[in-house]
C-alpha cells in the first residue's frame, strides 16, 4: 500500500475531528441549563414562590454537572 493512501476500512472513534466531539457536548451543555431553568419555573410557580430559588438552585446543580461532564470527557483517553 502506498503511503498517501488512507484505509478503507470503517473509521476509528479516535479519527472524529475534536470539533465535533466538542461540539456535541456544548449542546449537551445548553439542554441541561435549559431543562434545568424549565424544571426550576414549573417548581417556583407550582410553590409560588416570589423569589426563583427552585430555578437558581437547579441552575447551580446544572452548572456544576456541566462542568463535571467536561472535565470527564476532557481527562477521558481513547
Amino acid at each position: 500500500m502506498n503511503p498517501q493512501q488512507q484505509p478503507t476500512g470503517p473509521k476509528r472513534k479516535s479519527d472524529v475531528k475534536p470539533y465535533l466531539r466538542y461540539s456535541g457536548l456544548a449542546f449537551q451543555m445548553i439542554a441541561i441549563m435549559a431543562i434545568a431553568a424549565l424544571g426550576g419555573r414549573k417548581l417556583d410557580e407550582h410553590f409560588q414562590n416570589k423569589t426563583p430559588w427552585w430555578t437558581f438552585g437547579l441552575l447551580i446543580v446544572a452548572v456544576f454537572a456541566c462542568m463535571y461532564s467536561v472535565i470527564v470527557s476532557l481527562t477521558r483517553k481513547d
